[in-house]
C-alpha cells in the first residue's frame, strides 16, 4: 500500500486543483466546518483555531490519510476533501465541504480528482462512506453517479463505490 509521505504534487484538473492542507489553512477549514448550514451533516467541530492547528499538525504525522484543499485556478481555496479510514484496498472519502460561491463544476471536479487519485494513483479497489439521510442533495449525487447503498443506520446511509463504479461515473459525467 502506498503511504502518504506528505510531499506529493498538487493534482490538477480543468477547474480546480487539489493540494495538501497546510497549517495556514486552519482558519479556512475551521470557518467551513463551523458554518452552521454547511456543517449540519458533519461531526461537530469545536470553533477553536488552536485545536484545528493541532489537528493539522497531527495529520502531518500520519502516513495513511490524505487531506486536500480544493482550490480554483487562481489558487483561492474553495473547499476541502479527504481520504481516510484506510483498510487494505478500501478507503473512506469525506470532509467534502465547499464555500458558498463555489461553482458546481468546481465541487464535482474536486470529488472526481480525489476519486481518480484514490483509485488510479493509490490503487484502492473500493470506497465505503456514509452520508446523512437528511443530506438529500448529496445522497442523490452519489446514487446518480453509481454508488450503492449497502447499509444504513438511524441517521446515515452507508455507500460503496468500486473502482469499476468510479470508471462508469467518469463516463457518465463526460457525457453530461
Amino acid at each position: 500500500m502506498i503511504k502518504n509521505t506528505h510531499d506529493f504534487k498538487p493534482i490538477e484538473g480543468k477547474y480546480v486543483n487539489l493540494r495538501e492542507v497546510e497549517l495556514d489553512d486552519a482558519a479556512f477549514i475551521l470557518a467551513l466546518r463551523c458554518d452552521e448550514k454547511k456543517s449540519r451533516f458533519l461531526h461537530k467541530t469545536e470553533n477553536n483555531l488552536e485545536k484545528q492547528i493541532e489537528y493539522l499538525k497531527h495529520y502531518k504525522t500520519l502516513d495513511n490519510e490524505w487531506y486536500f484543499i480544493i482550490e480554483n485556478k487562481q489558487h483561492e481555496p474553495k473547499g476541502t476533501i479527504r481520504l481516510y479510514d484506510i483498510h487494505d484496498d478500501q478507503f473512506t472519502g469525506g470532509s467534502w465541504l465547499m464555500v458558498s460561491d463555489a461553482l458546481p463544476e468546481e465541487s464535482i471536479e474536486g470529488d472526481i480528482l480525489v476519486g481518480q487519485y484514490a483509485f488510479e494513483t493509490l490503487g484502492f479497489k473500493q470506497s465505503v462512506f456514509d452520508v446523512r439521510k437528511k443530506n438529500k442533495k448529496v445522497v442523490r449525487y452519489h446514487l446518480f453517479s453509481g454508488a450503492k447503498i449497502i447499509d444504513e443506520t438511524d441517521i446515515d446511509y452507508i455507500f460503496r463505490t468500486t473502482k469499476e463504479d468510479f470508471s462508469q461515473k467518469l463516463k457518465l459525467l463526460e457525457r453530461l
